[in-house]
């Protein structure tokens, strides 16, 4: 794992949220715990498009930034 996505995942663990640039564009990683008007209970870690507000649900922390790594190949920074 690269030092950008150690620095994700560890203020992810820390903050339970943290936010990056991939290729200049913002992106959040937050566990959501609690959803919907009823207040749901809910443990997915979100994936948040910050232009789009678009969404992708991982079921676990790990999973999530194993896409990321994958699937974004060029972070640059971690706002945390």
């Amino acid at each position: 794992m690269n030092k950008k996505l150690k620095s994700i995942k560890n203020i992810a663990v820390d903050r339970t949220w943290v936010s990056f640039l991939n290729n200049n564009h913002p992106y959040s990683l937050l566990h959501w715990s609690i959803a919907g008007i009823n207040q749901d209970a809910k443990d997915v870690w979100l994936l948040q498009d910050e232009v789009t507000f678009q969404t992708t649900e991982f079921p676990s922390l790990d999973e999530a930034v194993q896409w990321i790594g994958k699937n974004m190949n060029d972070v640059t920074d971690v706002l945390g």
